[in-house]
C-alpha cells in the first residue's frame, strides 16, 4: 500500500505528459495547416491576377474542412510595386478556426509580389554582392567566384531583359573605413560581367580590407547616391531590383576585432563607425536591407517606384548567423529554420520560407540556381 501514491502521482504524471504531447503535436499541425492555407492564397493571387489586371484581393475564403478544423485564406492588397502597375505586393493570409468558433486558432502571413504576366515588360536589375573579407582565402575566393559567374550567366541567359552587376565590399582593417567596390557595372554582356577580379581581401591589392561590415558598406552606398542616374548604377530604366549576396559574414559580433557582421548591433563599439567612416552613419539592426527592400534608397535617388528584393546565400554556418542571414533575405526559397526579429521588414518579419541558403563553397552553384529560377519564374515579366 505505501507504493500506491507513487504509482498513482507516476500515473498522472504520464497522462500529463501525454497530453502535453499531444497538444504540442496539434499546435505543430494547426501551424502548418495555416502556412499552407497562406501559402495557396499566394498562388491562389498568381493565378487570378495572371488572367486579370484588375484582380487585387480576396476576402477571406474557406479552403476546405475537417472534421476538427475549417480552413480559410485572405488576400489582402498591399499596393503597386512598379510604375506599370503590373506588379503588386501582396499578404496572402493562412487562418485555421475550429469548429464552431468564431476566431482562428492559428495565423501565418506570407508578404510577396504577383505578376501581371500579359502587362509590361519587366527590365530587371540582378545586384551581385561578394563578400571579400579576410577569412575568404584565395581559392575560396575562387570556388566563390565561379559560383557567382555561373549564376550571373544563368540570369543573363534565361532573361532577355536582364542587366547584372558586381559589387565586392570590404572594411580596412586599421581605419575601419567601409569600403565598397562597384567592379561590374550594369550590363548584359556575359564576358564582362564574368571577367572581374578580387578587389579586396588576400590576393588584392587592397590587403589591408580584410573584414566585411556590410550594413556599413550599404550606407555609404547609400550615402554616395551610388543608384542615381549617370552614377555606377544607374537603375534608369529599371522596373525590378534584385540583390543576390555571397558571404562568410558572422551574423553580428560586438566584441574582438572589427566588423564582420550583416548586421550593425546598438552596442558595437563605437570605433567601428567612426574616424574614416563617420560621414556615413550606418542603420541598426537589418535597416540598411530594409531601405533597400521597401525602396526607401531608391526615392531618394529618384525612383519612387523601385522597391528590391534578397536572395542571400551563407558559408558561415556558426552561431546566430543562418538567422539573421534568412532575416534579409525575401520571402520564398527553401529555408524554413530559425529567423531573426526583424521588426522593420516590409516583406514581414520572420515569415518563412526565405530565400536564404545556408551551404558549402563546395556545393557549387546548383543551389543559387534553383532559387534564380524561382524569381525568373514567379517575379519577372518578359
Amino acid at each position: 500500500m505505501a507504493f500506491l501514491p507513487i504509482v498513482i502521482i507516476l500515473s498522472t504524471l504520464t497522462v500529463s505528459l501525454a497530453i502535453q504531447a499531444y497538444q504540442t503535436t496539434t499546435r505543430q499541425e494547426g501551424i502548418k495547416q495555416a502556412q499552407l492555407a497562406a501559402a495557396s492564397a499566394m498562388e491562389f493571387a498568381k493565378e487570378q491576377y495572371e488572367n486579370d489586371v484588375n484582380y487585387m484581393s480576396t476576402p477571406e475564403t474557406t479552403l476546405y474542412t475537417t472534421d476538427q478544423y475549417e480552413v480559410r485564406f485572405e488576400v489582402v492588397h498591399k499596393g503597386f510595386s512598379n510604375g506599370l502597375n503590373t506588379q503588386q505586393d501582396i499578404q496572402g493570409v493562412g487562418r485555421v478556426y475550429r469548429i464552431g468558433d468564431s476566431e482562428p486558432a492559428f495565423t501565418r502571413e506570407i508578404q510577396g509580389k504577383i505578376t501581371y504576366t500579359s502587362g509590361g515588360t519587366s527590365s530587371v536589375r540582378f545586384v551581385f554582392i561578394v563578400d571579400n573579407s579576410g577569412s575568404m582565402s584565395v581559392s575560396e575566393w575562387l570556388q566563390s567566384k565561379n559560383t557567382v559567374d555561373a549564376a550571373i550567366t544563368y540570369v543573363v541567359d534565361e532573361v532577355p531583359t536582364a542587366e547584372v552587376a558586381v559589387i565586392q565590399y570590404g572594411t580596412n582593417t586599421y581605419n575601419q573605413e567601409h569600403k565598397y567596390d562597384v567592379t561590374v557595372p550594369f550590363t548584359r554582356d556575359i564576358t564582362t560581367a564574368t571577367s572581374w577580379d578580387r578587389r579586396y581581401g588576400p590576393g588584392s591589392s587592397a590587403s589591408a580590407d580584410l573584414q566585411d561590415h556590410l550594413p556599413a558598406s550599404l550606407a555609404r552606398m547609400r550615402a554616395e547616391s551610388v543608384y542615381g542616374p549617370g552614377n555606377q548604377l544607374d537603375l534608369s530604366g529599371a522596373t525590378d531590383v534584385q540583390y543576390v549576396l555571397f558571404t562568410d559574414a558572422r551574423g553580428a559580433a560586438n566584441s574582438g576585432g572589427c566588423c564582420s557582421s550583416l548586421k550593425k548591433l546598438f552596442n558595437e563599439p563605437s570605433s567601428w563607425n567612426t574616424g574614416a567612416s563617420a560621414a556615413y552613419p550606418t542603420l541598426d539592426n537589418h535597416d540598411e536591407y530594409n531601405e533597400l527592400k521597401n525602396g526607401n534608397v531608391f526615392a531618394d535617388d529618384g525612383y519612387p517606384d523601385l522597391t528590391a528584393q534578397f536572395t542571400v546565400l551563407s558559408i558561415n554556418s556558426d552561431g546566430t548567423t543562418p538567422a539573421i542571414s534568412a532575416a534579409i533575405a525575401s520571402p520564398g526559397g527553401s529555408w524554413t529554420g530559425v529567423v531573426d526579429p526583424n521588426t522593420n521588414d516590409p516583406e514581414g518579419s520572420g515569415i518563412i520560407p526565405r530565400r536564404f541558403i545556408s551551404t558549402t563553397l563546395s556545393a557549387g552553384p546548383d543551389e543559387i540556381i534553383l532559387v534564380l529560377r524561382e524569381i525568373i519564374e514567379e517575379e519577372i515579366n518578359f
